[in-house]
């Protein structure tokens, strides 16, 4: 007798059962339960009062957990959820435009964090080829970078490129073909294609219009802030990886970020060439190289930029060292332990405050210990993690640093000296 999807046989006692489906075991109360509680541990406590569409944040959330989770469940087994649409969130950017941030609903990241958990980890081999390191467990920027650097001594030419405007600009029906081809649960497609056709939300014709400005259109793309998008964006290169690999070229990719290792500049145009043409078979593009495009060639000679470090020449080889825009990145980041305000909004007191940007400095370290250029990097955060102190101290808590002795400096947390 036959049965359709969804059905198995019959158990012991003789009456039908049904089959459990990627669906059921993906979206399970205990799976979705993990995702929360990882969501809420990894999520930073002012973030936590960021709220999605329907108006709830992570803490509002929080409250009741246990209900929400059952009732998640609920609407999940009874095939009543769906995805919401992603609340605008623009902020001003240094150069005076804006970012945009779309936020899901705290249950559509559970949902979505539910699916990329099963999802990452089945086509983890699939997904990690020899080209693409983003987004991808058990990989990282420094690996793709130190791989890099590595292939640089033996292909001294690099050219460096990133896909324009690339999660604005994915075709929709290439990533569902993507999808339909490599995701062999076809229980799950329903809930990818429809995170897929997420939209922002637009409150008002102003947000829409800055929405619109920042080249954003309906039915085009992918949504950053959803937890689907970086995996939506690995599904989708996954045949342009594949061709990198039976061409023999030498590249390394992480998201829309690649850098070929060339022996010439000859074969550095050549591979601007095939990006070029692979890409605008599917709708996407790179810029051409040109002064102040993103489009680099690299003679043996410079240092070339990926990731925030940089494949850096020294005396006949090429090591790693942390770009200095990067670093600077980093040192602002930890000037911002620098307003009482803003530490009182962090949870930061006093007490945990030397505790805090020791961490913040430490974690920095640990991720960029493979950089040869790290002890300089180690002396610059100290240095920024001083002057923070000293705006706290000084301006805000109103002590003349100038005229407290040696001790009471280092009791402090700072340098002795002046």
């Amino acid at each position: 007798m036959a049965f359709s999807a969804g059905s198995g046989g019959f158990n012991a006692s003789g009456t039908p059962e049904m089959t459990s489906t990627a669906y059921d075991q993906v979206l399970s109360h205990a799976k979705l339960s993990s995702v929360w509680k990882h969501l809420y541990k990894k999520t930073k406590p002012l973030s936590r009062n960021t709220t999605g569409i329907d108006g709830q944040s992570i803490n509002d959330f929080h409250l009741d957990a246990k209900g929400n989770l059952v009732r998640l469940a609920k609407d999940i087994r009874e095939k009543k959820f769906s995805f919401s649409s992603l609340k605008p969130y623009l902020v001003p950017k240094p150069s005076g435009k804006k970012r945009l941030i779309c936020v899901p609903t705290v249950r559509d990241r559970i949902v979505q964090g539910a699916l990329v958990d099963y999802l990452a980890d089945k086509y983890a081999e699939r997904l990690a080829n020899n080209i693409s390191f983003g987004f991808i467990k058990g990989r990282s920027v420094h690996m793709a970078a130190r791989i890099a650097c590595t292939a640089r001594n033996q292909r001294p030419w690099v050219y460096k490129t990133d896909i324009t405007s690339f999660f604005d600009s994915i075709p929709r029906a290439d990533l569902r073909e993507a999808i339909k081809k490599i995701i062999k649960e076809r229980s799950l497609h329903g809930l990818l294609f429809s995170a897929l056709d997420c939209e922002v939300d637009s409150p008002s014709r102003a947000v829409a219009s800055d929405i619109s400005r920042l080249g954003i259109k309906c039915g085009l793309g992918v949504r950053q802030g959803m937890p689907l998008s970086p995996l939506f964006s690995n599904l989708l290169l996954v045949d342009f990886d594949q061709k990198i690999e039976l061409s023999g070229a030498h590249a390394v990719r992480y998201a829309d970020d690649l850098i070929f290792l060339c022996k010439d500049q000859d074969e550095c145009n050549q591979v601007a060439a095939f990006c070029k043409g692979e890409f605008n078979k599917i709708g996407l593009d790179v810029p051409a190289v040109a002064p102040g495009s993103k489009s680099i060639i690299y003679p043996p000679d410079r240092p070339a930029e990926f990731l925030g470090l940089e494949l850096a020449p020294v005396a006949g080889r090429y090591e790693l060292r942390l770009a200095d825009a990067q670093l600077l990145k980093l040192k602002q980041e930890l000037l911002g332990f620098s307003n009482i305000k803003q530490l009182l909004s962090r949870n930061i007191t006093l007490r945990t405050l030397g505790q805090s940007i020791a961490a913040k400095r430490d974690g920095y370290l640990g991720a960029y210990d493979l950089c040869a250029n790290i002890e300089e990097v180690e002396l610059e955060l100290k240095k920024a993690e001083h002057k923070a102190l000293r705006a706290v101290y000084g301006a805000g808590l109103g002590i003349r640093l100038a005229v407290i002795g040696a001790d009471a400096r280092a009791f402090l947390g700072l340098p002795r000296k002046c």
